[in-house]
């Protein structure tokens, strides 16, 4: 009786643990019965509770004393590669998984274990001498294959199997971009240029395919060849957004700029196309208007609506073009939306509060620092902007006292901490003191001969 329940909890922490990897019914083990002695049993159900519990070596223990009983069970080979695989000791695994296979050639998971210690070692020849005998009950493996040609850089056999899967299960997206792969590491692009091309023809209903070919195109500069598949693209799928994130590149490239931003405007206002493109184009765009003011009104017009998902990306990319045109009030409005839908992004903070100053909303800048500070209370510049502030509203004490404190947290910024001299000099005069405020000048000097 006691027997039986020793039994019944290792068969309910094999259970548990999932130590039998194997799942089909040739994998258990099937003692004989000429081996069905109390000792056989006790020591292989005792290396089934270790293995389950992680303790390798003591399952491997109690299989050698299994082999000593029985050599000829294959079972007990494939538990001892197992837990030899486990515990890191390959040479010994790779024994015991041939040394099952041997004793019984026709166990799919003895060959497939076999195969996957190859692959963990890298041993991609051994690997593809593995791998054959398993392809006929799982063809899954067929592009495991091919992978392991490209790791040897077989690429002909490679794509010789890729063309057999596509042939017998059609075209399939993963391994076209294993067929990419095997393209760009053999540096064939003359071959990668006919499979995309003939898979434009094959399926021209497919926008991937015409994306793919031109991106090709572009990788082999042959521009001029890209713009006519992106054309041929349009006629074929004339409502696509998509293809106007290509178009737009070739038109601006030709100077053809009213073209550039019908694509541009169709890409920023799209709601199928990824916000981190819409953020691409946005900034091609402010480049673009950047050199032809005359298009601002139709950037206004896409700057609204731009960014969807991701408007803080957007938002700052507006602003800080809007500051760059010195055009502070749209940019202060981008900021503030940017704060609006991330209050903890610094760096629109830091120029939000600069530009409050720059546009001489020094009450305005007083408010926003103060609370700014509460939230980073270790950024210099907020101290800058609020002391700054203060004295031009005549708050000198006050101005004085956020300036120093302020000047405590600069390191390491020689320029930053010559702004706080010369504005505590300001302050310092104001208030008429002037050994003081000529003390932070000279200081101010000195730094400044020093940058």
């Amino acid at each position: 009786m006691k027997r039986v329940q020793e039994k019944l909890v290792v068969c309910a922490l094999i259970i548990s643990f999932g130590v039998f990897s194997q799942i089909e019914t040739d994998h258990i083990p099937t003692i004989s019965a000429e081996l069905s002695r109390v000792e056989f049993q006790d020591h292989f159900y005792e290396a089934l509770k270790h293995k389950a519990l992680e303790n390798h070596s003591k399952a491997i223990e109690e299989l050698l004393l299994c082999v000593e009983i029985d050599p000829k069970e294959s079972a007990i080979f494939f538990e001892l590669g197992t837990n030899y695989f486990k515990s890191n000791q390959f040479e010994q695994a790779e024994f015991n998984f041939k040394k099952a296979i041997t004793l019984n050639a026709t166990n799919f998971w003895y060959k497939e274990s076999l195969y996957n210690l190859y692959v963990n070692q890298a041993r991609h020849e051994d690997a593809i001498v593995a791998i054959q005998p398993i392809l006929s009950r799982n063809s899954n493996y067929s592009q495991d294959l091919a992978n392991l040609y490209i790791n040897i850089g077989n690429f002909s056999q490679a794509l010789n199997i890729l063309d057999s899967l596509d042939n017998r299960l059609g075209i399939n997206l993963a391994r076209d971009k294993i067929r990419t792969e095997v393209y760009n590491l053999s540096e064939d692009k003359d071959k990668r240029i006919i499979h995309l091309k003939t898979r434009v023809l094959e399926s021209p209903e497919t926008p991937q395919n015409f994306l793919n070919l031109i991106a090709a195109y572009c990788n082999i500069n042959k521009k001029e060849e890209a713009f006519k598949t992106a054309k041929a693209f349009l006629l074929q799928h004339p409502k696509s957004h998509l293809v106007h994130v290509a178009l737009y590149k070739f038109y601006l490239d030709s100077e053809e700029l009213e073209k550039a931003i019908a694509s541009m405007k169709i890409v920023t206002t799209s709601n199928v196309i990824e916000p981190v493109v819409k953020v691409k184009v946005l900034n091609d765009f402010m480049q673009l208007v950047a050199k032809f003011p005359q298009y601002q009104s139709d950037l206004i017009d896409v700057s609204n609506t731009v960014g969807q998902g991701t408007p803080i990306r957007s938002d700052l990319e507006l602003a800080n073009y809007y500051y760059s045109s010195k055009d502070y009030l749209k940019a202060i409005s981008y900021y503030q939306r940017a704060i609006e839908f991330d209050p903890n992004n610094f760096d629109a903070v830091k120029c939000l509060a600069i530009l409050y100053l720059e546009t001489n909303q020094f009450e305005t800048a007083l408010i926003f620092t103060n609370q700014q500070i509460d939230v980073y209370p270790t950024q210099p510049i907020l101290y800058l902007v609020n002391g700054t502030a203060k004295r031009q509203l005549n708050k000198l004490e006050a101005a004085i006292d956020h300036l120093m404190m302020g000047l405590d947290y600069v390191i390491d910024n020689s320029e930053l901490q010559c702004d706080f001299y010369r504005e505590l000099s300001i302050s310092f005069r104001l208030r008429g003191n002037i050994k003081e405020s000529e003390a932070f000048t000279a200081k101010a000097v000195e730094l400044e001969r020093a940058l």
